[in-house]
């Protein structure tokens, strides 16, 4: 009986034990993630917290009740005490005091929910500390001491300075503030600072706001001597990346840096080291460097130590440096600011993972999945090539797989003063056409300017000697060695792959392979167009902030990626662009193109910022930025005003559709997004209470949908303006414009049009990305599928199922194997628009405020076989969203589908049936074992929230967080 008794006890203790809720997870201050930031910083004395609450996969509705979390610093202390809310993202900090700058500080966080009425364990104290909130100030405060400091005499690339501690206290903290133009590393005592962090500063606007970085060095600073060692790139400050006529040329150069280290001591007292006249420098082995040309190294020049304490150097000329002008305009109401995102990284530390490649709670096998070409994101950033060849005498070219921006780590041996000579390339030199043979060499004529080579000139270790870049970067697929000393194999190059740093969010694969290559040369072509903001391409003579491309895609990066300190700190750069009538450019920083900039370019700044919203349901970015946002929309009206739609076009239109289909009517492209840009402001302003503006902007729109259907409908014909596809796609695009009576016509029209092409596209990067959401919301889902399933050209699956060249990334142009050099680009990701419906359409993932709505758009029972099964998963700011399904004979009847779903804890989900076939009804419905429509009407009140729209078909099933098995049969 006593034994009885424990056995009981144990089993009660041990079955409590397991329903104690856990600590909170992926916790997030100020939008940064506590696991992946390396140091903390943040740059607000009011930071706001986000969380993710733990549920078992047993567990549904789990809700929080309330929360509690305590901040302290060395000298202060706050605790919110027990807080009755469910929020659990975007929490602000409520203390009665602001946070002090430049102050370290140690939060940690509990949570009560509705599975237990204990409260979660603490989490561990989570270290962050503030930037120097008035940075900007304190330079101008400290100008006869601190100072912007390099040479306008020789290219003085490498600086150092030493320096004593005498104060007998220990030292409490030393933290430093640095920004090097173009591009600056850092070195304390011998050893580089934050090894992965490459091309840092961001690029931005310099005069107007140029960025600064802290660095914890309490660490490594020590008593007694110390030194500290800066080197310098051209980067971006450069004047070699900037080519008029295209761009007004900045009075930039060379390159600068300015530095200022505050050290505290246990007995309150401070020291301070500066960047003046006292540091000394000279040219490094880096004899020249350029963002396009690549570098020029001579390694006999380097010094070991030299940025250790002691260090001499008898063969080199240190000289002092000079005092160089800030880069700031104060003319311009220019600043110095905190890089308020993450660096850019090479290797390993560049990407971060939420989700998972394994199959795991879905229905797709490896055989489902197919092949996919290129190298997979969980590679580790690091490539190694798979092939090495040698066309002809002195040359080996390395085959990598993959298209990819960075840069490679090569392993030379051979004599001193050996030259070798570095190409990258997207393909291979095509066919001749007598002979119809490649000799395999490395296709460079779509660079233009670029070289994209480096030389470099070896210092005979006999052991080896290691090269990478330090300040350019490259994109490519294919690496030629010319000159090499030693055969090289492939032991001897491994490639890192450079980006913002960031962490995948999306993960999207399918039974389709030719859906699958395509997201994966989506997420490769991304990645590598995040240079610390988004670029066109890697690899030419532009790689710029293009804001058509930016615009296009933001929604898709956001499905895949966590971008939101990147395109924040994008929005301030095209605001520091902005005039004073509103107007943007093209590109941002303005370097290429127009300004005024054409309206679907333009477009970026209202898209991106309702992007963000919408992806992470922060107000405050549509706040930040509403009224630039107005004063654009602003200036693209004052256009309108003396153009009418009929006549307002900018520069691009409908830019590159497959040849040779010519543009759709420019004007009526540009209308689409000045209408677009109304549409989007009268959300933002419906959002944030702004009632006399949305009132306005919406008498507007309604006007201008009149205007839009009367200047472009062609009556007789019943299409838009030129016929084409992106004129039909553009006009049903917009809403209210294409009146009710007449849409089906132009729909019609729009499916005559693609099918008379045997199912292909006419269609640019505006209608592409407007077209497949299009085709699957108004009954052609199948349409849709069998286009993004083609591999015939014009297609995206053609780009990977060609005789010529087989993609692993995004192509510029839709016939890029049968164009000439000039813009030519295989790594783009203006296409890659694509992508968004991946995930809003095929999985069916989409977000209102509160909800996550699940509406997987489905195939009829004839066309299946395009998409039999999805699997998808989306980590959102509560959690883990998946989403499986299975349309499988062997795992189903016909008109019925298979449906496993996560929802996270925290969150709420209506979940939408669509019907399999035109006037089809749900005959049965079962969740789990049991069958939950139908089903008694009381019932239903009580058991499940299921609404069944007759006229539609479309089933309705509001649910909590959990896990989910639905089985869903339609007649």
């Amino acid at each position: 009986m006593f034994c009885y008794y424990i056995l009981v006890v144990a089993c009660i203790a041990a079955n409590s034990a397991s329903r104690l809720p856990t600590a909170p997870y992926d916790i997030r201050v100020d939008h940064y993630k506590v696991d992946t930031t390396k140091d903390l910083i943040i740059n607000t004395a009011r930071p706001r917290f986000s969380w993710k609450i733990a549920m078992l996969e047993t567990e549904r509705n789990v809700l929080q009740v309330a929360y509690q979390l305590q901040i302290k610093s060395r000298n202060d202390q706050w605790d919110s005490k027990q807080v009755m809310s469910s929020h659990s993202i975007h929490v602000s900090y409520m203390g009665f005091d602001d946070l002090q700058s430049a102050t370290f500080y140690q939060f940690r966080l509990r949570i009560w929910t509705t599975q237990s009425n204990q409260t979660s364990p603490w989490t561990n104290w989570i270290h962050f500390r503030t930037f120097m909130f008035n940075i900007h100030s304190y330079i101008l405060s400290k100008n006869d001491s601190l100072m912007w400091i390099g040479s306008n005499q020789i290219n003085m690339n490498e600086l150092r300075k030493e320096f004593q501690i005498s104060n007998s206290s220990p030292i409490q903290s030393a933290v430093v503030y640095i920004s090097g133009l173009g591009y600056y590393e850092l070195y304390v005592n011998g050893d580089k600072v934050d090894i992965s962090r490459k091309l840092d500063p961001g690029w931005t606007v310099y005069e107007k706001r140029t960025l600064l970085v802290s660095f914890d060095l309490s660490a490594t600073i020590k008593s007694g001597m110390n030194a500290v060692g800066v080197r310098l790139g051209n980067g971006w400050y450069g004047q070699e990346q900037y080519t008029p006529p295209v761009a007004p040329e900045p009075n930039y150069g060379p390159p600068r840096f300015i530095f200022f280290l505050q050290i505290l001591f246990d007995n309150g007292e401070e020291m301070h080291v500066y960047s003046d006249s006292t540091w000394i420098g000279r040219q490094n082995s880096i004899l020249h460097d350029s963002i396009y040309n690549g570098e020029f190294v001579d390694s006999r020049s380097d010094r070991l130590n030299w940025s250790r304490v002691g260090f001499t150097d008898l063969l080199s000329l240190w000289i002092p440096a000079e005092l160089m002008s800030s880069p700031i305009n104060e003319s311009l109401h220019g600043q110095v600011v905190m890089q308020d995102m993450p660096p850019i990284r090479a290797g390993s530390d560049a990407l971060h993972f939420e989700v998972t490649s394994t199959l795991i709670g879905g229905y797709l096998s490896a055989n489902d999945i197919g092949h996919i070409q290129g190298a997979m994101l969980t590679d580790g950033g690091i490539l190694k090539p798979i092939a090495v060849w040698s066309p002809t005498i002195g040359v080996q070219v390395f085959d990598l797989a993959q298209n990819m921006a960075g840069w490679c780590r090569f392993r030379f041996y051979g004599a001193r003063g050996v030259g070798v000579y570095i190409r990258h390339g997207e393909i291979l030199t095509p066919s001749i056409a007598t002979t119809n043979r490649s000799y395999g060499e490395v296709y460079t004529e779509n660079l233009l300017g670029a070289t994209q080579s480096d030389t470099y000139v070896l210092h005979g270790d006999p052991a080896g000697e290691i090269y990478e870049p330090t300040f350019t970067y490259h994109g490519f697929r294919y690496v030629s060695i010319i000159n090499a000393p030693n055969s090289m194999t492939v032991d001897d190059v491994e490639c890192l792959v450079v980006h913002s740093e960031t962490t995948l969010k999306g993960h999207f694969i399918s039974s389709n392979p030719i859906i699958n290559q395509i997201q994966h040369n989506i997420q490769w072509s991304q990645l590598n167009n995040l240079m610390s903001l988004p670029t066109d391409c890697p690899q030419r003579e532009e790689r710029k902030g293009w804001l058509g491309d930016a615009a296009l895609t933001v929604n898709e990066a956001l499905y895949n990626f966590d971008l939101i300190k990147l395109y924040i700190n994008f929005l301030h750069s095209i605001v520091n662009t902005q005039g004073t009538d509103g107007a943007v450019p093209d590109t941002v920083p303005f370097s290429d193109g127009d300004f005024p900039a054409d309206p679907n370019w333009g477009t970026a700044l209202p898209t991106i910022a309702w992007q963000l919203y919408r992806h992470y349901n922060d107000v405050q970015i549509l706040s930040s930025f509403y009224s630039n946002i107005r004063l654009y929309v602003e200036s693209v009206y004052n256009a309108y005003k003396s153009t009418g739609l009929a006549n307002l076009f900018y520069s691009y239109g409908d830019w590159v559709p497959p040849a040779p289909q010519p543009r759709a009517n420019e004007s009526l492209t540009s209308s689409f997004a000045f209408m677009h840009d109304i549409s989007l402001l009268i959300n933002m302003s419906q959002i944030l209470g702004y009632t006399n503006d949305t009132h306005n902007y919406m008498e507007l729109y309604q006007q201008l949908a009149e205007e839009f259907h009367r200047v472009f409908f062609n009556s007789t014909s019943h299409f838009y303006a030129d016929g084409t596809q992106t004129s039909q796609i553009l006009a049903l695009a917009l809403p209210n414009v294409v009146p009710s009576n007449i849409r089906s016509l132009v729909l019609e029209h729009l499916v005559s049009d693609i099918t008379q092409k045997n199912n292909h596209v006419a269609t640019g990067i505006i209608g592409t990305a407007q077209l497949y959401p299009l085709l699957s919301d108004n009954g052609y889902h199948d349409l849709a599928l069998e286009l993004i399933s083609s591999i015939t050209y014009p297609s995206y699956g053609y780009m990977s199922n060609n005789p010529y060249e087989n993609a692993t990334a995004l192509w510029e142009i839709w016939n890029a194997p049968f164009e000439g050099p000039e813009m030519n680009s295989r790594n783009h990701i203006m296409y890659g628009s694509i992508g968004a419906w991946f995930y809003s359409h095929l999985a069916g993932i989409e977000f209102t405020s509160n909800t996550i709505v699940i509406r997987p758009r489905m195939a009829s029972e004839s066309k299946k076989h395009l998409l039999r099964k999805v699997d998808c998963q989306l980590s959102t700011l509560h959690g883990l969203v998946h989403v499986a399904y299975t349309r499988d004979e062997p795992d189903l009847v016909s008109n019925s589908i298979r449906f496993r779903l996560t929802i996270p804890a925290n969150t709420q989900a209506r979940v939408i049936f669509e019907p399999l076939f035109s006037g089809a009804r749900c005959v049965r419905l079962i969740e789990g074992n049991e069958v939950i429509w139908p089903i008694d009407p009381k019932l239903l009140t009580e058991r499940h929230n299921i609404e069944n729209e007759v006229e539609t078909g479309v089933m309705i099933v509001y649910i909590n967080s959990g896990q989910y098995e639905y089985q869903v049969y339609w007649e």
